[in-house]
């Protein structure tokens, strides 16, 4: 609870600056030209005076969540309270003498007091630079584009800027979330109250990766819930590179990053640059826009001497088609089109196919539908793109997918479905897409987080130990081991626990007077049989073959991304593998691990078939079983699906796992191939 009050200052030390400020200015006011305005700063006063120490105290109850720079958290501290003070000392010396020569030098004193508290306070939540930085802080922080790739340095202009961009934020020297700072070599390497940050050649044991792929609902997921996330390239780049050693000095091709990600990055460097860079225009007169603008067109250059031209139109309830074709005669030379919060309609958005270089479009809060994105297509320069609450659809959406250096896209208040948001992200990778502020955490549920379950391996070949931690402390966790849905008479977890044999541990978290959390489970498979060798009846997909046909059975999960590298997949066919045990044997259980996604086409499979032979010719089927398949959008997961049979005598073991082959009515794509996912094939 005080956790969780210390995390309204946010809201409360807004207060007391507007009611300051106010009382401030009242308080000339009145000295000068308004006396009778002097009750009124009384008023303003006192509620300053509640404001202040409300703000204290909550932002008192926030420092003791640790992990600031401690000295600008003292400054801020012992400021705010001097401010809290002054506040309580300015009402009643007011209330006594409002007419005193002392009390405007001692409210200015409080002014100032205050702005130090404030300029403490943001150097605490944004760097000690924050106030001196100004707008060139962001371009002081950002990569600098990589001519060459191959010749970067590993970490300082690969790795770095992803640690700059998504984690510096909480874990920089002035505020060291979790005791963590992630700048340097020796920061990493230290860690902070958890332990080291890496451990260089064990991606899955590092808690900075680990932490990523932790479902987003976890408290321990990061970046946390509401932060800009790590890219699917940005995960894969972090996990080479802890695979490989974690190197800080060697070069991208020193390190022998492997191609596909090498390309993926290379993409994103060369995004940095302006595709406008290098254009040629011929400036336009002075006088041309002059012209405009006394017909009420607010048109300027970018910069003086510029040829580049951005036109303000927002706010604007009277433009007609007429005036918008005046912009006809220097089209060519817009790059940046304001329409915000204009009347502008489908139709006369047909002016943008007169602008070729158009870089940016604001379209936020107009009438614009799906059908006025048609206009778009041509516009082979653009940006950026602002529809936030428009009308437009997933049917627009997917019209944008033709726009070859789209970047940054404003969605919030649209009728965007998710599915369509998927789907559009899946097929246009590297473009930012923002919904809004739909994930604010501040107020977050009151119910128990669902427990984690880690282990080691999620297959092994002897035991396996296996741990359940709960976000709180005091929450009891029950489990089972049989994959039967576990209740308030289930086991309670106490110590690790020891498994010897395949099973599904499944474990909620309980605690008198909260919410029971959701029952989380994990599947564990004892390896009986390493097969020797494995062929497809129909090869993958070229993008999605792992490392090669062995990828399915070098018994290693292919993780919560389907681009991970260890994912086989298959567009519109069945995953049909036979597994070559090297010699006959007993064989009874059969396990495949899939994936799912619908808002990217990727479903589960609606069945499995096994089939054994003991000469590789002839085979006889031991067993069949279908699986329901999703009748709704579903979060991406991964799942097991294992069926057992009766013991047979087999060396070769055929594996039909049965895709769903198109999406199903209900979706947005229905019709479609779609695609299925299998990361191993395990057989017991």
């Amino acid at each position: 609870m005080l956790q969780f009050l210390g995390r309204l200052h946010i809201l409360a030390l807004h207060l007391p600056i507007g009611f300051l400020v106010l009382a401030y200015l009242m308080a000339l006011a009145a000295r000068r030209s308004a006396p009778a305005m002097r009750p009124a700063v009384g008023f303003a006063l006192f509620w300053s005076m509640v404001s202040a120490v409300l703000a204290a105290a909550l932002g008192y109850l926030l420092s003791l969540d640790g992990g600031y720079d401690e000295d600008l958290l003292s400054w801020h501290k012992w400021l705010g309270f001097a401010t809290a003070g002054l506040s309580v000392a300015l009402y009643f010396f007011h209330k006594k003498n409002a007419a005193s020569n002392r009390f405007l030098p001692l409210f200015t004193g409080t002014i100032l007091v205050l702005a130090a508290t404030g300029h403490y306070g943001g150097s605490l939540t944004h760097g000690s630079d924050f106030l001196f930085a100004g707008a060139n802080a962001e371009a002081a922080t950002a990569a600098a584009p990589i001519a060459n790739l191959d010749s970067a340095l590993v970490f300082e202009q690969v790795v770095l800027p992803v640690l700059k961009s998504k984690c510096s934020n909480c874990h920089n020297p002035a505020k060291r979330k979790g005791g963590l700072v992630v700048l340097t070599k020796e920061d990493l390497l230290k860690g902070g109250k958890n332990g080291p940050a890496i451990l260089p050649g064990k991606p899955d044991s590092s808690l900075m990766l680990t932490s990523v792929h932790l479902p987003l609902e976890e408290k321990k997921h990061m970046p946390p819930k509401g932060k800009p996330q790590l890219s699917d390239t940005e995960m894969e780049l972090l996990d080479w590179w802890l695979r490989a050693g974690a190197p800080f000095d060697k070069t991208v091709a020193a390190a022998a990053m492997p191609a596909a990600l090498r390309s993926a990055l290379q993409a994103t460097t060369q995004a940095a640059t302006s595709p406008l860079d290098g254009l040629k225009l011929d400036p336009v007169s002075e006088s041309k826009l002059k012209a405009l603008r006394s017909e009420g067109i607010q048109v300027f250059p970018m910069a003086a001497g510029s040829p580049f031209l951005q036109v303000l139109l927002s706010g604007r309830k009277d433009l007609a088609a007429g005036q918008l074709n005046k912009l006809k005669p220097i089209a060519k030379n817009i790059v940046q089109l304001n329409l915000a919060s204009s009347n502008v309609d489908d139709a006369m958005l047909a002016i943008v196919k007169d602008m070729p270089h158009l870089n940016r479009l604001h379209l936020e809060q107009t009438g614009i539908t799906d059908q006025g994105l048609a206009h778009l297509g041509g516009l082979q320069y653009l940006e950026y793109l602002n529809l936030y609450l428009t009308k437009v659809t997933d049917a627009g959406l997917a019209q944008l997918q033709q726009l070859p250096k789209l970047r940054s896209l404003y969605l919030w208040q649209t009728g965007v479905t998710p599915i369509g948001l998927a789907k559009f992200a899946s097929q246009k990778p590297g473009i930012a897409l923002d919904r809004g502020i739909e994930n604010d955490s501040m107020f977050g549920e009151v119910a128990l987080k669902a427990p984690m379950i880690k282990a080691s391996k999620e297959l092994f070949n002897d035991t396996v130990h296996v741990t359940l931690e709960s976000g709180f402390a005091k929450a009891k966790i029950h489990y089972t081991t049989d994959g039967k849905e576990p209740d308030s008479t289930s086991a309670v977890y106490k110590e690790p626990l020891i498994l010897s044999a395949s099973g599904e541990v499944r474990a909620f978290a309980y605690l008198r007077g909260w919410t029971t959390s959701p029952v989380i489970s994990k599947r564990f498979v004892k390896v009986r049989h390493q097969p020797t060798g494995i062929t497809f009846a129909q090869q993958p997909d070229p993008r999605y073959k792992g490392d090669g046909e062995k990828t399915l059975i070098d018994f290693q999960r292919g993780g919560d991304s389907f681009k991970s590298g260890k994912w086989h997949g298959w567009q519109g066919h069945n995953c049909t593998a036979t597994l070559d045990l090297g010699k006959v044997t007993d064989v009874s259980k059969v396990t495949a691990g899939c994936f799912e996604d619908t808002g990217g086409w990727i479903f589960f499979p609606k069945g499995m078939r096994v089939s054994t032979s003991v000469d590789g010719k002839s085979f006889k089927k031991v067993r069949e079983a279908a699986y329901p398949v999703a009748t709704e959008n579903t979060k991406s997961s991964v799942k097991m699906f294992t069926e057992s049979f009766a013991s047979v005598e087999a060396r070769y073991v055929k594996v039909e796992v049965l895709s769903v082959l198109k999406n199903p009515k209900w979706h947005p794509s229905a019709g479609e191939p779609c695609w299925i996912f299998v990361d191993e094939i395990l057989v017991e």
